[in-house]
Formats: C-alpha cells, structure tokens, sequence
C-alpha cells in the first residue's frame, strides 16, 4: 500500500495543534516539554519534506524557485504568530492579578499571559492541517493512477 506524500504532510501536521493545545489544558513542566517536542517533530518532518512535496506537485523544472515561493509561510507565520503573541501579552499587561513591575517595566508573569495565545496557535495550526488534509484529497487521485502505473509497469 502506498500513501501520497500530501498524506504524510497532513499526518505529520497534526502534532502542533495538539502541542498548543496541550499547553492550553495543562500548566506542567512536563506539558511544556511534550508540547516542544511535538512542535518541533512535526516542523522537522515539513521542512524536510517540502522539498520532495513540491517536486511532486509542480515538476522538476524550477523546484528551487517553486519551494521558496512555498517555504514562505516560515517567515509569515514567524511574523504573524509573533505579532498575536504580542497583541495578547500586551492585553494581559491591564490585569493587576498578573503584573510585576521591574524597574519601571510591567512584566505579565504566569501561565494565563499566553493561554489564549496557544489558544489562537491551535486553531491557525488546525486549519493548517485541513489546508493539508485538502491537499491530500485533491492529489490523491493522481498519485493513484501513478500508483497503478507503477504496478502495471512491474507486471509487463
């Protein structure tokens, strides 16, 4: 049996919304290790397997300027993800029960400055997955006639 590699690319997506939310549900050190571990996991696998994907699915002509055009939701999502983390730290800076002041600096301390961050994370990063999901479904007809090709080919 064979499965695309559109396949693998949703499968290996599913870790990070569980990571954030993971982090949403529990507040533990063990959490926060499971959680980067699970981040890092499925980054590695699609950053490692971009290069095949987009290979696959636009050809070999051009697949250097075809994957850069991909790889760029690495910076975007850097940019953007930061810029949410930022907007929801600043908000939690107005509630008392969670702020400390350094040197004239309000600091946001504990868990509930970034909930709702890892809250948002996770729902981005499921419509990541369903984006991938799509994906999959779309392409899962080509690569099954290739599929078949290939066992036809073995035969003769």
């Amino acid at each position: 049996m064979n499965y695309a590699r559109t396949a693998w690319l949703a499968f290996a997506l599913i870790p990070t919304p569980l990571a954030f939310f993971l982090l949403v549900l529990s507040g533990s050190k063990a959490a926060l290790s499971a959680a980067t571990a699970l981040v890092g996991l499925s980054s590695g696998f699609v950053f490692s397997a971009a290069v095949s994907i987009t290979s696959e699915l636009f050809g070999p002509n051009s697949a250097g300027v075809n994957h850069n055009i991909l790889i760029t939701n690495i910076p975007l999502g850097s940019l953007l993800y930061g810029l949410l983390a930022a907007i929801v730290y600043e908000a939690n800076l107005g509630k008392p029960d969670q702020v400390l002041v350094l040197d004239g600096s309000k600091v946001c301390m504990g868990r509930n400055c970034y909930i709702q961050t890892f809250m948002w994370w996770g729902c981005i990063s499921l419509l990541g997955v369903a984006s991938s999901f799509l994906l999959f479904l779309r392409t899962k007809a080509a690569y099954d006639s290739q599929e078949r090709n290939r066992n036809w080919m073995r035969l003769t």
